[in-house]
């Protein structure tokens, strides 16, 4: 099962990419979560970590895609399921990008997790992709970056 969730926003590809991988500053914008790691670099088969705001439980994660004009893809393995977080974005003919965070909850148990995680984590996501997009402007105006 699917969540999907866009947003379109004025920012620069640069500062979307440098929001995106700096993963410990991901719990600034992602409720869900209170810390997040990174074992290695920005790459392709590098694992993380993220603990939950509830429970405070980790969930491990791996960098699967990285496709610097599309976007990025990691998997969650659950137990009898997996979760798959895409992140993309779109350059738009008025310049702005469409910013896209989608979780696919897949698997024998996927059903459960999306009931459980995917339902409340997508009724806060707008707002959260909302305050992810004002950190990546904060980033553009720091740095002088270009939209």
């Amino acid at each position: 099962m699917k969540f999907i969730n866009s947003t379109i926003a004025e920012v620069s590809t640069e500062a979307l990419w440098q929001a995106w991988a700096d993963v410990p500053s991901w719990p600034q914008w992602d409720r869900e979560i209170v810390e997040a790691k990174l074992e290695g670099p920005f790459a392709v088969g590098v694992s993380g970590g993220m603990k939950s705001a509830k429970g405070g439980v980790w969930s491990k994660f791996r960098i699967v895609g990285i496709d610097k004009a599309k976007g990025y893809s990691c998997i969650v393995p659950l137990p009898g399921g997996r979760l798959t977080f895409n992140r993309s974005f779109e350059k738009l003919n008025t310049g702005a990008l469409r910013i896209t965070h989608e979780l696919d909850f897949t698997g024998l148990l996927g059903w459960l997790y999306a009931f459980i995680i995917g339902r409340p984590t997508n009724k806060i996501y707008p707002e959260m992709l909302q305050t992810f997009v004002e950190l990546v402007q904060e980033r553009d105006r720091k740095d002088g970056l270009p939209s």
